[in-house]
C-alpha cells in the first residue's frame, strides 16, 4: 500500500538567500521552508544528497500553469525521514544549500488532462 509522504525542502539556515520572501501564511512569519510537495506513490523516488531542486514556470503567461522546468539554485545536502507508527504518513525533510547555477528552461511535455484521466477510470 502506498504511503502518504510529505516532502519538505528547507534552507540550511534562516539567513539563506531569499529569506525576506519566505513567509508562512496567514500570519506572515518568516520560515526556512523553501517548498513542499506530497507523494502517494507505491515506490517513490525520494530526494538524495546532491540532487538539485527544480524550478517551474509558464514562460508566456507566468502564474497560469506550468510549461517549462529547469534545475534550481538549491542543492539537497541532507535528508531525514520520519515515519508514523500508527498511520501511513511519512515525512521527509530535505536540507538545502544555495548553490546558484545557470540552467536553461526546458519545455515540459503535457500529460493527460484531469478529464481524460477520469474518463479512463470511469471505463473500468
Amino acid at each position: 500500500m502506498a504511503k502518504k509522504i510529505w516532502i519538505v525542502y528547507k534552507a540550511e539556515t534562516m539567513s539563506a538567500p531569499g529569506w525576506e520572501e519566505r513567509q508562512l501564511m496567514p500570519r506572515g512569519g518568516l520560515t526556512d521552508i523553501l517548498w513542499e510537495n506530497w507523494s502517494w506513490e507505491e515506490n517513490p523516488i525520494l530526494p538524495q544528497p546532491g540532487d538539485r531542486t527544480r524550478d517551474y514556470d509558464n514562460l508566456s503567461d507566468s502564474g497560469n500553469g506550468v510549461t517549462h522546468g529547469k534545475d534550481g539554485d538549491w542543492i539537497v545536502t541532507g535528508v531525514h525521514q520520519f515515519s508514523s507508527f500508527d498511520t501511513d504518513l511519512r515525512i521527509v525533510l530535505c536540507y538545502c544549500s544555495f548553490q546558484p547555477i545557470t540552467s536553461d528552461w526546458e519545455a515540459l511535455q503535457p500529460g493527460e488532462s484531469v478529464n481524460q484521466m477520469l474518463a479512463t477510470v470511469e471505463q473500468y
